[in-house]
C-alpha cells in the first residue's frame, strides 16, 4: 500500500505530456462485478456503460439492464431489456429478458397507480383542507356578524332602557310632586279641622255648634283624602324611581302629619 501511495505521488508531482491508460473493457467488466456484488447497482451499470462502448457485446446490455433493474431504476432497465430483446442472440436471455420487461411494467403500473391514489388521495385531502378553512372562515363571519348584530341589539336595549327609566323617573317625580301636595292639602285642612274643632267648643249656641260640627267634619276628611293621596303618592314614587344604574338623589320623603294637626282624626259629638 505504501509503495502504491509513493507511485501515486510521484505519478502527481512528475509532468506528463499523456493521460493515463484507460481501463479495458475487460477491467471495466471485472470492475462492474465487483461493484454489482458491493450492490452498487447503478456504478455498476454505468461500468458496463463504459465498457460496450468500448467493446460492444449483447449480452452487456443485458447485463446493464439487470443492473439498473437491481438498482430500482426501472425505465432504464427496461430499454436495456428490450434492447436485448432486439439485438440479442442468446433465446433463453431473450426470454429472461422479456419475463423482466413484463415484471417491470407491471410493477411500473402498479407504481403509477399507486401514484394516481397517492395523488387522488393528497387532492381529496387537500380540498377537505380547504372546504374545511372555507368552512371556518363563514362560521367566523357569522360569528362576527352574529356579535355585530348582539352589540346593535344591546345598545338598543340600552337606549330603550335609558328612556324607560327617563320615563319613570319623571312619573316617579310627578307622584312625588303629588305627594308633597297632599301632604301641604292634608296639613291645611287639618289646620282648618283643629280650628273648627275650637270653634265648636267656644260655640254658646246650637246653630254654631252644628256648623263648627260640620266644618270639623268636612276639613277633617278632606285633610284625610289630602294624606292618603300624599302617602300612597309617595310610595308610587319610591317604588317607581329607578335604581340602576344608581340612584338619584333628592328621592321624596314620606312626610309625617304632626300630632294634633287634625289629620285622622275621630270627631266624635
Amino acid at each position: 500500500m505504501r509503495s502504491v501511495l509513493l507511485l501515486w505521488t510521484a505519478l502527481l508531482l512528475t509532468p506528463v505530456a499523456t493521460h493515463a491508460k484507460a481501463p479495458s473493457a475487460k477491467e471495466l467488466v471485472k470492475q462492474a462485478e465487483r461493484l454489482y456484488d458491493q450492490r452498487k447497482y447503478v456504478e455498476a451499470a454505468e461500468a458496463l456503460e463504459k465498457a460496450n462502448e468500448q467493446a460492444p457485446d449483447s449480452r452487456l446490455i443485458y447485463n446493464i439492464g439487470r443492473a439498473y433493474d437491481q438498482a430500482g431504476r426501472t425505465r432504464e432497465a427496461i430499454n436495456y431489456y428490450e434492447q436485448y430483446m432486439t439485438e440479442g442472440e442468446d433465446a433463453q436471455l431473450r426470454k429472461r429478458a422479456r419475463s423482466a420487461v413484463e415484471r417491470l411494467r407491471l410493477q411500473q403500473q402498479k407504481e403509477e397507480a399507486a401514484a394516481a391514489a397517492a395523488e387522488a388521495e393528497r387532492k381529496r385531502l387537500q380540498e377537505e383542507a380547504e372546504a374545511a378553512q372555507r368552512r371556518m372562515e363563514a362560521e367566523r363571519e357569522a360569528a362576527r356578524q352574529a356579535e355585530e348584530a348582539n352589540q346593535l341589539r344591546l345598545a338598543e336595549a340600552n337606549r330603550e332602557a335609558l328612556v324607560a327609566r327617563k320615563r319613570t323617573q319623571i312619573t316617579s317625580f310627578a307622584l312625588g310632586g303629588l305627594a308633597v301636595a297632599g301632604v301641604g292639602v292634608g296639613i291645611a285642612f287639618g289646620v282648618q279641622a283643629a280650628n273648627a274643632r275650637a270653634n265648636f267648643n267656644e260655640a254658646r249656641d246650637l246653630d254654631t255648634k252644628v256648623a263648627a260640627r260640620n266644618a270639623t267634619r268636612s276639613n277633617a276628611l278632606l285633610a284625610d283624602i289630602g294624606y292618603g293621596v300624599g302617602i300612597i303618592s309617595a310610595v308610587a314614587a319610591v317604588l317607581l324611581y329607578p335604581r340602576q344604574p344608581a340612584p338619584v338623589a333628592g328621592q321624596a320623603r314620606l312626610i309625617s302629619a304632626p300630632r294634633g294637626s287634625g289629620a285622622g282624626v275621630e270627631v266624635s259629638f
